[in-house]
């Protein structure tokens, strides 16, 4: 009996200790409860479709992983009216309260980055940062009061377009709606303390964390309904751009696009006057097709882009056709011209080409039309001097009688040769008309009209 006893206490025991470790198992592989986590996502640059693909999975991320807030530190001068227009579009469809921080000091939430900032359900400025001047300027160059009446007429329902929304934005968040018209329609611009003042932004925060503390408590409406904010003390969790996506951004700037652009036009007219084999042609194809890219996500100036192209032409058809100067001067013109107004927007100058660039480019082109491409014209119109090429058209003298054989002094050697139109006396002159291996075919000079024949 008492054997028995304890056979059954052995069993309940090891019973215990299996349902204890599966327990343990199970604990461990549940998915613990998340402390309050703040995703953190950080812009510096223009807004463009890569922006517009980073924040949105920024947004996506938070929601699966039931994050208090997604803040976007923002340092932008501004974008394409139609990636700002998707950006907010994410921000009222988010499930997940969302932050723009205007960061750091002496950034600046500029034309698009106040429609962002807008639609954030907490804005918060750091010191000396200013937002602002969100006047939309057209892609073509078009500018309201000035152009044809055409493009004053797409400006103003560009601009009209542009005041429906920030207005919209404005109320849903409670923000000054008035000011944010005047930032549409006057470009009116004010500085982090001002724009707490106007019921723009909400608080001026020092840092990240400062941020955090006072979006505390504030309560926000999101997709679900209203929300508390409980950010204060929050861990922060930084999620950058991937490795692609930085790629396409750092695509998207002015300055690499017209380097692109240019690098791949000269690699293309290298190759068809100077045959590499296909390497020049495929790195010229490669440059080309990022340069459009960038292109595509830039406010371009197509009158600049027409003009460049019409520049290099004229560059190009001087080594063809010599005019002493006159397309290389047009073309330089040209050129310069199209790349001053290529990529420009007087509201956010880094959304242009750098000045010193479009300098340094220009008198690179000129050189290597003048010289690189010059010079493999010139070799190529130039009359073969080497081989058995360069021996067609000299002249020399018959040492023996040719009929239709002998031998002839050719540029200080002597060779056999056989007359084309024998007999050729000794001491005649001839001139070589083929090369056969080491033997020439020779014939007599023609006779010149002043000549007896």
């Amino acid at each position: 009996m008492k054997r028995i006893g304890l056979r059954r206490r052995a069993y309940r025991l090891a019973w215990c200790a299996l349902l204890t470790g599966m327990g343990c198992v199970v604990l461990a592989q549940r998915p613990s409860k998340p402390g309050r986590v703040v995703d953190l996502l950080t812009v510096k640059g223009d807004v463009n479709p890569v922006l517009v693909g980073y924040i949105e999975r920024g947004i996506r991320t938070a929601e699966k992983q039931g994050a208090e807030m997604v803040l976007i530190r923002l340092d932008t001068p501004g974008g394409q009216l139609e990636s700002t227009r998707d950006i907010t579009q994410d921000f009222l469809a988010a499930g997940v309260p969302v932050g723009v921080y205007v960061w750091p000091a002496g950034g600046r939430a500029g034309s698009a980055g106040v429609f962002i900032t807008m639609a954030a359900h907490v804005a918060g400025m750091a010191p000396q940062t200013n937002i602002g001047a969100a006047h939309p300027v057209l892609s073509g160059g078009g500018e309201e009061g000035g152009g044809s009446e055409q493009a004053k007429t797409l400006t103003k329902k560009v601009t009209n377009d542009a005041v429906a929304l920030i207005r919209n934005l404005a109320e849903v968040r409670g923000r000054n709606v008035d000011w944010a018209e005047k930032a549409v329609r006057e470009s009116v611009s004010i500085g982090a303390q001002e724009a707490v003042r106007l019921h723009v932004a909400d608080f001026v925060a020092g840092d990240t964390n400062g941020f955090l503390k006072q979006a505390d408590g504030m309560r926000v409406r999101v997709k679900q309904g209203e929300r508390t904010l409980h950010t204060a003390g929050a861990r922060v969790a930084e999620l950058p751009m991937s490795w692609r996506e930085e790629f396409l951004f750092r695509l998207a700037n002015p300055n690499i696009a017209y380097i692109l652009l240019m690098l791949g036009v000269y690699a293309l007219i290298f190759e068809l006057k100077s045959p590499t084999h296909g390497a020049a042609g495929v790195f010229g194809a490669i440059c080309l097709i990022l340069a459009l890219y960038s292109l595509s996500v830039l406010p371009v100036n197509f009158a600049g882009l027409a003009l460049i192209v019409v520049g290099i032409g004229f560059l190009f058809a001087e080594l063809i056709h010599h005019t002493h100067g006159v397309l290389t001067l047009g073309g330089t013109i040209s050129l310069a011209i199209g790349s001053l107004i290529l990529i420009n927007n007087a509201e956010a100058p880094e959304l242009r080409v750098s000045r010193p660039l479009i300098a340094g480019v220009v008198f690179a082109t000129l050189a290597f039309f003048v010289f690189v491409l010059g010079a493999v014209v010139k070799g190529q119109r130039r009359k073969v001097v080497t081989g058995a090429q360069g021996m067609i058209g000299l002249v020399g003298d018959a040492r023996t009688e040719l009929n239709p054989e002998g031998t002839v002094f050719v540029e200080g050697s002597w060779w056999t040769a056989s007359a084309q139109d024998p007999p050729i006396e000794a001491g005649a002159a001839v001139t070589v008309v083929a090369v056969q291996g080491l033997h020439l075919v020779v014939e007599r000079p023609p006779v010149t009209p002043d000549e007896p024949s």
